[in-house]
């Protein structure tokens, strides 16, 4: 097993019960330089997730004594680390579960290795640069810091997905500014496909962790036929 590294190349865990697939995901992963743990089912990977702290986890649905989503959700619980699902389940209800349930990216089985690797690169981009640009932002209702991923409302922390999180980020860097649906996409999607349903659905997530009446925006404004604007509040609640 490898040391954890916080500062150097990024790691990826990866939770599968096929020894075949940990054995090739693993392989593929180091030779393009990153540090790799694998897992053989939910609970091994979860208490992987708490000792090495990986930037990336990998997670296969179909799994013994905890699945996929099960694993997925426990991670949310208690971290933003990014989780891309691998499965052969392909129907379009079944993405779109992944991606509401808090998961990054979905891949369907079978997969190219330049594909897969070509994914977790992206994910990684999108997801590891927060702590390189401001280190926080403040205004009398948010405190953000992009190092560590914590975000403070009035004083109470509260839980982003990272996609969330960079959605939030994006708005909040362009307060008082009108983002479109496109630039959004541009600035969080980070060339993954997407389009303005995609938008609404996390405005929508944003709004109800960033308030109690997700249909009265206070915080976030939608702007009829234009996009989407941050309005800090000028005092406290």
């Amino acid at each position: 097993m490898v040391t954890p590294d916080r500062t150097g190349t990024a790691s990826v865990l990866v939770v599968d019960d096929s020894p075949d697939s940990r054995e090739l995901l693993g392989a593929l992963l180091e030779s393009a330089g990153y540090r790799v743990w694998t897992a053989a089912d939910g609970r091994e990977g979860l208490r992987s997730v708490f000792a090495n702290r990986p930037d990336l986890v990998l997670v296969d649905v179909v799994m013994p004594n905890m699945d996929g989503w099960e694993l997925l959700g426990r991670i949310r619980d208690m971290s933003d680390t990014p989780v891309m699902m691998l499965t052969a389940l392909g129907a379009e209800e079944e993405k779109v579960r992944g991606l509401r349930s808090g998961a990054d990216d979905y891949l369907v089985k079978p997969f190219g290795r330049a594909e897969l690797l070509a994914r977790v690169g992206a994910l990684l981009r999108r997801t590891r640069p927060l702590s390189e640009v401001d280190e926080t932002y403040t205004d009398p209702a948010l405190h953000i810091d992009f190092g560590s991923h914590e975000v403070y409302l009035y004083g109470r922390r509260i839980q982003l997905t990272p996609l969330e999180s960079r959605m939030l980020a994006a708005l909040v860097k362009h307060a008082g500014i009108v983002l479109s649906a496109g630039r959004l996409i541009d600035l969080c999607w980070g060339g993954r496909p997407a389009g303005p349903a995609n938008v609404r659905v996390y405005i929508g997530y944003l709004r109800r962790k960033l308030q109690d009446d997700p249909d009265v925006p206070q915080l976030i404004e939608t702007v009829r036929e234009f996009g989407y604007r941050y309005r800090p509040p000028p005092d406290g609640p």
